[in-house]
């Protein structure tokens, strides 16, 4: 059975995403949804892809999206992998690669914004993209520093 679901007459705010990404989309399978303490971060667990975590933000007139893949300092040969990564973004539908800071420590993620006015089947259908394309990233960057940061 298809999902549908009544889109907001505003833009999209935290509990509004909440709301939608709670009810189970069938594109996404089993979600829990909780949002990160002390901010207006949605953590979107996604428990039929092996607990992945994207976390979602509106910010202004767009809702981001992004899933964590692996600490910089676990990547061998960083400026290759890094070079790798850019040359090969293109071929990533609906995702960019980006380096992002959670305390001390720097970590690749993938990310995706869409319009805080986007309907809700889109927005589900961008989650569900970014979540593919992280697993792929997440086997891609676990080959390359199985291979000790030799291109595959």
């Amino acid at each position: 059975m298809a999902d549908t679901w009544a889109n907001p007459l505003t833009p999209w705010d935290i509990a509004s995403l909440t709301s939608l990404f709670a009810s189970d989309p069938e594109a996404l399978g089993d979600v829990d949804v909780s949002i990160e303490p002390g901010s207006e971060v949605l953590r979107v667990t996604l428990k039929e892809r092996g607990d992945l975590d994207v976390l979602m933000a509106v910010s202004g007139d767009q809702v981001l999206c992004s899933v964590l893949l692996t600490s910089c300092d676990t990547i061998p040969a960083r400026s290759q992998f890094e070079r790798r990564v850019l040359s090969m973004h293109k071929l990533i539908p609906l995702s960019s690669f980006g380096i992002t800071k959670i305390g001390d420590a720097e970590w690749y993620e993938l990310f995706g914004a869409v319009s805080a006015r986007s309907d809700a089947e889109f927005l589900v259908h961008e989650v569900a993209v970014l979540a593919t394309n992280a697993v792929e990233a997440a086997e891609w960057i676990a080959e390359w520093i199985q291979a000790d940061g030799e291109p595959a």
